[in-house]
């Protein structure tokens, strides 16, 4: 009887916010994406959180309580759709509202799968909720800027049968509401011998083609969705494999799955998604699953084969350690990724005339279209790259996820209690990093920031589980609680207002909004690596010391603690 009252009242809920917003006032906003949007998400948000209420109250045998929770929520709802409501508000603080309002709903969900654990469909469920949500007004609030225009537009030719990657500046204009840049084509076009292709590949086009033919951009995002809810299921198996306490394997999922930059790039258009869930899959089995699966560790990782050469060299970092199991465990694992790289390289031959995996990167690399700068790919200054990806204000680690660096606390602990499931981690996070920095665009491009790191960010999870456990005084917590809290505020306020998320070389947004909303911007003292003025580097490498310094410290407090964990 709880149970039926509860679907009624979900049911209620969800018909009553629907029923508010059909009428017109979205409408005055003045903004008919954001008006579609409101429409969307909040109805969702309403069914989604009773949704997983329910669910959760079955599972662990108190629906009561989940009701109860469930209607709590519904409170933080309806404020958010009263403050919505009696608007004109600003295009920001409606996100702000929405975004409170997503939270509100899920929640009750999220605290239990944190407090008691769940099943794997549970949790996929939970992220794919809140991944959608995000989504829905990351289309609306923001443009698909960067790279994304252009799986978009590749989508948008697969669904006619066409390879053809000359940029249609219709559709582009359509998409961006501007015309192409004259940079757009050398960085995007490769000139094949069979003709015009994509250098980034086909296989994420082709994988939001479906989202993309029923609901437009929407659609293709919330593909993206589905595949970050796929790598943050997988992450909370890896930490439940890896990390002996279960309350802080599930309180570092929560980071991971709930903290930038996860959270922001599961609602853009890149690969990074993707290429998070087939890595941290195939790790799994071939490390840390109770039933080794190495063949299918092999083709998950071979996969990689398809998307980007710095996702390839995961799996050579990762073979070596598989070799380490024993011949027989290595033939199997070899055997299949060989046969998906085969595959790849089969498929790039049909696709751009070339037989090899990453033809369109190779054709770019070799022979480079009209238009790219000196140093185009690659600059190895790795002094700079380096220190710049974890450390940069605006498009580092530490300028929006600085709860990342809890990895450092917990890299000897880790290492000491769970060596041969976790050194693997280590050097494929490690090898990522130094082949990076030596990369000319190693932010990223015009993209939400760290998203090069996503593809490792699962592997990460484990250390900071153990620099969780490890951090027993009292100062220590009170650093690692500011880590933690300056990368919530960071993941809210990009997720509300995701064109903040965007940066080009003279811009620092999410570091502006730190300065409007705390008066003082804690952040603000990092250096940055991005050489605007002639003497850039001075105040860089300046600032970079005490960055250094706090590393020092969390890897000095890590090594001297063993891990209740």
């Amino acid at each position: 009887m709880i149970t039926l009252a509860h679907a009624l009242f979900g049911l209620a809920l969800t018909l009553t916010t629907w029923r508010a917003l059909t009428q017109d006032w979205p409408d005055q906003f003045g903004d008919p994406a954001v008006a579609s949007a409101l429409r969307l998400l909040i109805p969702f948000a309403a069914a989604a959180g009773s949704v997983l209420s329910i669910a959760a109250g079955r599972l662990g045998g108190d629906p009561a309580r989940s009701l109860r929770h469930d209607a709590l929520s519904a409170v933080g709802l309806f404020l958010g759709l009263a403050f919505i409501a009696l608007g004109p508000a600003p295009r920001d603080a409606i996100g702000l509202a929405a975004m409170l309002i997503v939270a509100a709903r899920l929640v009750p969900a999220a605290w239990w799968t944190i407090r008691f654990g769940a099943p794997p469909l549970f949790v996929f469920a939970l992220c794919l909720s809140a991944y959608s949500g995000i989504a829905t007004w990351r289309v609306a609030a923001s443009l698909p800027l960067g790279d994304q225009v252009f799986y978009l537009l590749a989508a948008d030719r697969l669904t006619h049968g066409d390879l053809d990657a000359t940029i249609d500046p219709g559709r582009f204009q359509e998409l961006v509401g501007i015309p192409p840049q004259s940079s757009d084509v050398p960085m995007h076009v490769a000139n094949t011998p069979v003709g015009p292709r994509q250098i980034q590949g086909y296989v994420l086009s082709a994988l939001i083609v479906p989202g993309w033919v029923v609901a437009g951009q929407l659609g293709a995002t919330l593909v993206i969705a589905a595949l970050a809810a796929w790598a943050a299921m997988q992450t909370w198996l890896l930490l439940g494999e890896t990390v002996p306490d279960a309350r802080i394997a599930r309180a570092t999922w929560a980071l991971f799955a709930l903290l930038a930059p996860f959270t922001t790039l599961a609602a853009h258009i890149y690969p990074n998604a993707l290429a998070a869930a087939l890595i941290t899959t195939g790790y799994r089995y071939a490390f840390t699953a109770r039933h080794r699966r190495y063949a299918l560790a092999g083709v998950l990782l071979g996969a990689t084969a398809f998307l980007n050469p710095r996702d390839g060299l995961v799996l050579l970092t990762l073979a070596p350690f598989v070799f380490g199991h024993g011949r027989a465990a290595f033939t199997r694992f070899a055997v299949a990724a060989v046969a998906v790289v085969l595959v790849a390289a089969l498929s790039s031959l049909l696709v751009y005339g070339i037989p090899l995996p990453y033809a369109g990167y190779f054709v770019w690399l070799v022979a480079p279209s009209a238009g790219l700068p000196p140093e185009s790919t690659f600059t190895f200054y790795f002094w700079v790259g380096l220190p710049a990806m974890l450390f940069d204000r605006t498009f580092g680690l530490a300028g929006s996820a600085p709860w990342i660096f809890i990895a450092v606390i917990g890299a000897v602990p880790a290492l000491r209690a769970a060596p041969r499931a976790l050194a693997p981690a280590a050097a494929a996070i490690v090898t990522s990093l130094l082949a990076l920095s030596i990369y000319r665009y190693w932010e990223g491009g015009y993209a939400p920031p760290n998203r090069y790191f996503v593809e490792v960010l699962p592997l990460t999870a484990p250390f900071v589980a153990y620099g969780l456990a490890a951090t027993r005084d009292w100062w220590m917590r009170v650093l690692v609680g500011v880590l933690i809290g300056m990368s919530a505020f960071a993941a809210f306020l990009l997720s509300a207002m995701p064109a903040r998320a965007l940066n080009d070389a003279f811009q620092s947004q999410l570091q502006d909004l730190f300065d409007v909303a705390l008066g003082v911007n804690p952040l603000g003292w990092l250096p940055s690596f991005i050489s605007v003025t002639p003497d850039w580097w001075v105040s860089a490498y300046l600032r970079l010391i005490p960055a250094l310094a706090i590393i020092a410290l969390l890897a000095w407090y890590g090594a001297r603690k063993r891990s209740p964990a």
